[in-house]
């Protein structure tokens, strides 16, 4: 043995052994996609959240004119 990744094992090297390496390349692919929204989706909600926090806090639009 040379040291190498045995072909024969599990992880990484045994689906690009059988010559499955479209579908390993597939699910790679879409597991980036589902981060990636999932990413923008929390961007999304934060800075909905903190628009909604600074017009509660009174630092958004005219000011108002409080007559108490």
């Amino acid at each position: 043995m040379t040291g190498g990744v045995p072909l024969t094992g599990g992880g990484m090297a045994h689906p690009l052994a059988r010559g499955d390496g479209a579908g390993l390349l597939h699910h790679l692919l879409v597991d980036r996609a589902i981060k990636v929204a999932l990413v923008l989706v929390a961007l999304i909600v934060l800075g909905l959240g903190m628009a909604l926090i600074w017009k509660k806090a009174g630092r958004g639009g005219p000011p108002r004119r409080d007559d108490g």
